[in-house]
């Protein structure tokens, strides 16, 4: 059964999206022109070759950098229409970030790293009842007052996707999340985020070279050269 989706609602936007860098007096492209939809509800993987753009245009989505040209819209927002403070105070509250480096800080423990942006905005802090809910969902309850030198990588990356979750995102963007798990936790990690997108509606967008991990999704973009190549969609049970 192939799920469904409002036309007219979409979570992600982007229009002849362009990144331009340069270095002495060569310009490098590493986007062009790039125009995608994405569905409220919708997993979508990214794949290519190193140095397709599939990190630049994650990067661009979550606003930690700006395009040459072009328009990236969240949730109908235009994020180059934003100043960096107020580009910072969207990303807080509506888009989580699923990093392949963890970045959890040592000095906390992993209830205290999921709970960080939360106490950076000052008044969204979850309740006690929804944290055990999330370390519920992300099987470690148990673990909740180990720092990270004391966690498996599998641990430790459901950690850093408890934080991405802490403020409620509807939005969550991930970066090539699996590279330093094996592939038990692997399929673990990609599990969890399809349940995430089945069960609680959560729009992903994630950026792989893994074939397997691609395979998670609903829809999956190529690029090559800067450009999206080719787009395949595949039947999700509802």
């Amino acid at each position: 059964m192939t799920k469904s989706f409002d036309s007219f609602n979409f979570a992600v936007e982007t229009t002849d999206l362009t990144k331009i860098y340069t270095q002495g007096r060569s310009r490098i492209f590493a986007l062009s022109d790039v125009s995608l939809k994405i569905k409220h509800g919708e997993f979508v993987t990214v794949t290519g070759a190193s140095g397709s753009g599939k990190s630049t245009l994650l990067h661009l989505l979550a606003g930690l950098i700006v395009p040459t040209a072009g328009i990236v819209k969240i949730d109908h927002v235009n994020l180059s229409g934003l100043n960096d403070a107020a580009r910072t105070r969207f990303r807080l509250a509506n888009i989580g970030i699923v990093f392949q480096a963890y970045n959890l800080i040592p000095t906390l423990t992993a209830e205290e790293n999921i709970l960080l942006p939360s106490r950076i905005e000052k008044g969204n802090s979850m309740t006690p009842e929804q944290l055990d809910e999330l370390l519920d969902t992300l099987e470690i309850r148990e673990r909740r007052t180990h720092r990270p030198d004391s966690l498996s990588g599998g641990e430790q990356q459901r950690v850093a996707i408890g934080r991405a979750l802490s403020m409620n995102p509807s939005l969550i963007l991930a970066d090539e999340p699996t590279g330093n798990l094996d592939s038990g936790n692997s399929e673990r990690f990609c599990k969890l985020l399809r349940e995430l997108c089945d069960k609680q509606n959560r729009t992903i967008v994630l950026v792989t070279h893994e074939k397997n991990v691609a395979d998670w999704g609903d829809r999956c973009v190529t690029l090559k050269d800067g450009r999206i190549a080719d787009e395949t969609s595949r039947e999700v049970a509802a």
